[in-house]
């Protein structure tokens, strides 16, 4: 029996049905509530399945219109010069961050809280900080670190100034996790955010998200970054392979 949660089983399902073409390219997907039913999972897993397809670049989703099949495979199939774990905790410690605070967060509050109380199923601390490169006083990124709470310990960590870095290190700690789920694409900074990262409005950033699963596979933190385009630059290796 697999150990993979719903929504990647789902996932997985729903994946070879569209590289077999039983869903063919420029058909929609069943709705939301289809899907709930011919799976037998809940309208949140049925959503990450989906989040999932689209984030693989398979789907796109409108809402009010469905989930339309974009591709058999995922576009680009590439390796990384970050190939583990250890690799991105690595890249990370080559920053420093400046934790701006903690706060509580309501269910509904946006899309990262939601992942964090509907799939962990605990509440959400989101702990806010500006990413600097060493050595360099501007602000690299806007970094938003989602973490699911099993504790009021934690809890009064993550909230405390001093503490909050400290105990996310911990929680994403390589020896407690199974994978780490990315993805990367541009937007334009928000007003807020711009003025964090002190650029002007509408100026494009990099975002990422990523989603921390510890080894029993549930989701324990989700880290939303906004990076500065003038200032970072991503950089992968492809490799020829067979």
């Amino acid at each position: 029996m697999t150990s993979e949660p719903f929504y990647r089983q789902m996932y997985h399902a729903l994946a070879e049905k569209i590289k077999d073409a039983r869903y063919a390219v420029g058909t929609s997907l069943p709705t939301e509530r289809e899907l709930c039913e011919s799976f037998g999972v809940s309208r949140h897993t049925a959503r990450e399945a989906l989040r999932q397809l689209e984030q693989r670049g398979l789907i796109k989703r409108r809402q009010g219109s469905g989930s339309t099949v974009v591709a058999r495979t995922p576009p680009v199939h590439y390796e990384q010069s970050i190939q583990s774990i250890d690799d991105l905790m690595q890249q990370g410690s080559a920053s420093r961050l400046q934790v701006l605070g903690g706060e509580e967060m309501a269910a509904n509050a946006n899309q990262f809280a939601s992942q964090i109380t509907l799939m962990a199923k605990l509440p959400c601390i989101r702990v806010r900080s500006i990413r600097y490169l060493r050595n360099d006083v501007r602000p690299l990124a806007l970094v938003d670190v989602y973490v699911a709470v099993r504790t009021k310990a934690q809890a009064r960590r993550l909230l405390g100034p001093d503490s909050a870095a400290q105990e996310i290190v911990a929680t994403v700690d390589p020896s407690r996790l199974d994978r780490i789920e990315q993805a990367f694409n541009a937007i334009n900074l928000d007003e807020h955010s711009a003025k964090l990262l002190h650029v002007a409005s509408a100026d494009a950033a990099f975002q990422t998200t990523r989603n921390y699963f510890d080894l029993s596979g549930r989701l324990v933190v989700v880290a939303h970054s906004l990076y500065q385009g003038q200032l970072f630059t991503y950089a992968s290796t492809l490799r020829r392979h067979g």
